[in-house]
């Protein structure tokens, strides 16, 4: 596999040419100008060979070579994932013009002309360099980025672990005091002050645990943690209705979907996420003097497929639907909440490259939809 370029003093340049006389030309002009280490090769199947333990940072091809011309050298190369980033310029002659858009489309940035002109030549190759470094340097943040993110997942996981731990066992302590006081002290309990204040106790600790569980699935939320496989949504929405069963036979929701749900490319622990996260937020914010009529539906496109969830509630103004998805979002501060249930939807389905958005107005009730890629 071809070296990294971290660290490199000089740049790379290789130049494929079957005219060696070519090769001297090229290199010559650029040595003047540019500090860079070149290699040379008479083909294309030399320059594959090359490529196996030599990674340059740009490659000067000749379009017209026997045996295997430049054009096929060059999606061979493009074929090679550790080369797939490194700019190809062509070198041609003007009446080899029509194979240019062909060039291009093996792979090829762009092309310099026979005879070759040292000012252009210098100045395109410069810019082929520029572009290696820039993208060089993007796939190393994004590498660093992805390692701070899979620090911060663990550092989450473990500071929810430690926290819910001391909660659990002062939960336990309590259930314990909670029996002795009762079996031994039968008459405190009698009081009924004081027992309003023993069951306010196990509420506490159920709202840190909720508190500390949301904060996990929020962290863990731009991770798709499972292989990414086609699901019925059907089976899905199914298995988060049977979470919500409390609602309908209390009649606080009621839930309906459109028959022949498509069926979605996804992780389906995370998209179930988002459908209960979803479902609570209607159940949450709706108009408590009638129940909550919560309805799915979904559809394909060739590219993409779009599900909707709609119910029924208040809905949400306009200036609103943006902020709905920061975290710490409150827009009503008379329900119970944490702000972070539909960032954690939005942060699921970006990372399954889709988007979410609200499509509804005020008195008509909520609508989110949400894309994915097919």
């Amino acid at each position: 596999m071809p070296a990294s370029n971290r660290h490199r003093p000089t740049r790379r340049i290789l130049i494929v040419d079957d005219i060696e006389d070519n090769c001297l030309l090229i290199e010559d002009h650029l040595q003047r100008q540019l500090k860079c280490e070149f290699r040379k090769s008479s083909s294309g199947n030399e320059a594959l060979q090359i490529l196996k333990n030599w990674s340059p940072d740009c490659i000067l091809m000749d379009i017209m070579m026997p045996v295997m011309d430049g054009i096929e050298a060059t999606k061979r190369i493009k074929m090679i994932p550790a080369c797939h980033d490194i700019p190809v310029l062509m070198v041609t002659a003007k009446q080899e013009m029509d194979s240019l858009e062909e060039a291009f489309d093996a792979g090829a940035v762009d092309y310099i002309y026979k005879p070759i002109d040292r000012t252009i030549l210098v100045s395109r190759v410069k810019s082929a360099l520029r572009s290696k470094e820039d993208l060089d340097r993007i796939k190393e943040l994004n590498k660093e980025l992805q390692q701070k993110k899979q620090e911060l997942s663990s550092f989450s996981q473990t500071v929810s672990h430690d926290l819910k731990s001391p909660i659990v066992g002062a939960a336990s302590l309590y259930d314990l005091f909670l029996y002795r006081i009762k079996n031994e002290f039968p008459q405190i309990i009698e009081d009924e002050g004081l027992k309003e204040l023993l069951e306010r106790i196990p509420q506490t600790f159920t709202k840190m645990l909720d508190f500390i569980n949301t904060q996990l699935d929020y962290a863990q939320a731009g991770q798709v943690i499972g292989e990414l496989e086609s699901v019925p949504m059907d089976r899905i929405i199914n298995a988060v209705i049977e979470n919500f069963e409390y609602a309908e036979q209390e009649g606080i929701a009621y839930f309906s979907k459109l028959p022949d749900m498509p069926e979605a490319r996804c992780d389906p622990i995370r998209i179930l996420k988002v459908w209960q996260n979803m479902i609570a937020n209607s159940i949450k914010f709706r108009d408590t003097k009638n129940p909550v009529r919560i309805k799915f539906g979904g559809e394909e496109s060739r590219d993409t497929v779009k599900f909707w969830i709609r119910d029924n509630g208040p809905g949400i103004i306009a200036e609103h639907q943006d902020k709905v998805f920061e975290t710490n979002a409150r827009l009503n501060y008379d329900v119970e909440g944490y702000g972070f249930g539909l960032a954690t939807v939005k942060k699921i389905i970006a990372a399954h490259g889709g988007n979410i958005w609200i499509d509804s107005e005020v008195k008509d009730g909520a609508c989110f939809v949400f894309e994915l890629p097919r």
